[in-house]
Order: structure tokens, then sequence, then C-alpha cells
């Protein structure tokens, strides 16, 4: 299937599809304040949006999804209600607690797609987004597109604007931010309630449906 390029992109294709709707989903559904702007923010992810059904190659995809990502994270920064600013994503060091905190997230959530992805026997380096890259996990981090906004950004949302996390549970060493002993163990705690449906949010176990998405996917390319 990774070889039928039609079909390959036709995968690709719903991914990011699934990825913007659900970067929709959080602007929309957010109690917005102070930004009115969230409704063009809003209008032009879903005018990006219907370029995905004709995009002709992976390239162009991910430049649709780029471009989708740059906005959503334009709304995003306005929905932290805390101590702390969120002014677009950075890594590789991380340099503000709130990328620090979305960063970690998404290497858990990785961890959780990929032993999900290999509970259904897939061999995760062959992805249909990502393509092949030495020593990538490339379906994972497709599988990882889906659940970015749903499962760790509205979890990091509550961990900040629910003063569950504070100054005290980070460290600076030049331009790179941490997270101290009692950050990491604040973290731990809360992600397993996010991901277990353990918590006071009415939020589904995100634990469960990875599986079942897994599964499904692995029901789809059977057929």
């Amino acid at each position: 299937l990774y070889n039928n390029e039609q079909k390959s992109l036709e995968y690709a294709r719903a991914i990011v599809n699934n990825k913007i709707g659900n970067q929709l989903s959080v602007i929309c559904r957010y109690r917005w304040k102070d930004y009115p702007e969230w409704k063009d923010d809003a209008a032009q992810i879903r005018k990006m949006r219907e370029r995905v059904s004709t995009a002709a190659t992976i390239n162009e995809l991910l430049g649709i999804e780029g471009m989708c990502s740059n906005i959503y994270f334009r709304s995003f920064g306005h929905m932290f209600q805390c101590d702390f600013e969120f002014h677009g994503r950075n890594r590789r060091p991380p340099r503000d607690p709130i990328n620090v905190m979305i960063s970690l997230g998404y290497t858990f959530l990785t961890k959780e797609i990929c032993s999900a992805l290999e509970s259904e026997s897939f061999e995760t380096y062959l992805g249909f987004l990502h393509g092949i890259r030495y020593g990538r996990k490339s379906l994972a981090l497709d599988i990882v597109e889906e659940f970015r906004q749903p499962a760790i950004d509205r979890m990091v949302l509550k961990l900040f604007n629910k003063r569950m996390l504070s100054k005290y549970d980070f460290e600076t060493e030049g331009e790179s931010v941490m997270l101290n002993t009692e950050g990491f163990r604040k973290f731990c705690t809360e992600y397993e309630k996010w991901m277990s449906g353990n918590n006071d949010d009415n939020v589904s176990g995100f634990r469960r449906l990875i599986r079942v998405q897994a599964a499904l996917l692995k029901q789809s390319i059977q057929k």
C-alpha cells in the first residue's frame, strides 16, 4: 500500500483533513473573551482545508498542513490565561514553559501511538504523510497528527489555565527551558489521568481511542 502512490496519498489526505478538523474544533469551542480575530483565523483554516481533497502530492499536503498550523497556533496563543505567554512553536530546545509542555506531551503521545500500532503488527517506519526517513517511525507520526490537538494541546491548556503548573516547576539553562523534578512528576500524574480518562473534565480516555484508531487503520488496509 505504501508503494501505491494514489492510495498512499488518499490516506495522507485523510490524516491532514482530520488534523485540520481538530484544529478548528479547538478554536471554535474555546470560550473567547478578548480575541475576536479567532473567527478570521477559523475562516482562513476552513478555506485552506478545501484544498486538501485536491492536493496532488505529499509536499502540497504538507504545505497546507503547515499553513493551517501556523494560523492555529496564532489563535492557540490567545487561549492561555496564566503567567506565561505563547508566541508560536519553538523546539530543540523549547524556550518557554508552554512549548516545553507541548513538546513533552507530543513525545509521550508518539510513544503511546507507536505501541498501539506495533500491537496491531504495523511496520511503523513506513508512513503515508511523513514517508521514510532513517530511524524515524513515520506511521506513528502520521497518527500523532490526528491526536495533537484533542489529546495534548487541550491538556496543556488545562495545566496552565487551572494554575496546575507555576514558574517554580521550570528551570532555565541558557536559552533552554525545562521541567524540574517536581514539574515532571506533576506532568506525568496529569498525563496519566488525561489519557486513561480518569479525570474530572468528562474527557474520554485517549489511550483507548488511540488503540481503536490503530485497529480501524488495520481494518481499512486489509479490505
